[in-house]
């Protein structure tokens, strides 16, 4: 079995990093929901703005219930096995992607 303490102490830093770029960017969503400039190509910057701050939202805030689900595995002991095969996931694997569900051979 993975040594877990070690991807826990990972996953919960990068759950903090993504905690505050998910809480910038509602901040800035909320300063944007101001009325829109009087300028049309102004305005459609601004929209075009706010569609890739809306993406980037949605990213962060998947890869935080990954991270999150991860936490949950730790806790119950099921961490670092792959969910197809039930085969340990290398360290390697998880290293580079440490809420990785899969390992490398069944990811494919």
């Amino acid at each position: 079995m993975v040594y877990t303490a070690k991807y826990a102490t990972l996953l919960e830093s990068k759950r903090r990093e993504l905690l505050e770029r998910i809480h910038g960017i509602t901040k800035d969503k909320t300063r944007r929901e101001g009325p829109l400039d009087a300028d049309f190509e102004e305005q459609a910057t601004m929209l075009e703005n706010a569609e890739v701050v809306d993406h980037l939202d949605s990213i962060e805030r998947q890869e935080l219930a990954q991270i999150e689900a991860a936490l949950r595995r730790i806790k119950d002991q099921e961490y670092g096995l792959c969910q197809v095969c039930q085969e340990e996931i290398s360290e390697k694997r998880l290293l580079a992607i440490p809420y990785a569900t899969t390992c490398l051979n069944c990811s494919r």
